[in-house]
């Protein structure tokens, strides 16, 4: 086989694998969360308790615990506003030695739940999207979503 044909043959291969791999993908995303999320539990640090729970069936926000905050902090955490349907967190990363604040944002009709403000590097965490069942993740604030069916197992 001469080098040309190979080398057709190799792009050909890659460009399969890639379309393939691009599918799965997309079945995945799309397929995998028929079932509609319950509740979404929100995290805060390694606590395997949630901080704050979404329960989608009740359209109400339970509060399980305040999160520590320095004295020097004006403001109880999680920050809990029901007109906005925002749950304010108290993140991990830091500027000029300041926590940060993660901002969530529910919405009762869409099952849904987004980061929508945050600080850390790049903005990986608001760049997640909305999300219906995948688990939002945003590590350098160690906070995390993840999302119950009514029979209490999770979604992914």
């Amino acid at each position: 086989m001469n080098q040309g044909n190979q080398k057709k043959r190799d792009i050909m291969l890659a460009v399969l694998l890639f379309i393939l791999l691009g599918g799965v993908f997309i079945a995945f995303r799309l397929l995998a969360f028929k079932d509609d999320a319950s509740m979404a539990y929100v995290y805060y640090g390694t606590s395997s308790d949630p901080i704050v729970t979404i329960a989608f069936t009740e359209q109400q926000i339970i509060r399980h615990y305040d999160q520590d905050t320095p004295a020097s902090y004006e403001k109880d955490y999680p920050i809990i506003d029901e007109d906005n349907q925002t749950i304010t967190i108290l993140g991990d990363y830091m500027i000029d030695g300041i926590r940060q604040d993660v901002v969530i944002k529910y919405d009762f009709a869409k099952k849904s739940v987004q980061i929508i403000e945050e600080q850390s590097p790049n903005h990986i965490c608001s760049r997640e999207g909305e999300s219906t069942g995948w688990p939002l993740i945003c590590l350098p604030n160690r906070v995390r979503v993840e999302f119950v069916n009514d029979q209490g197992d999770f979604t992914v």
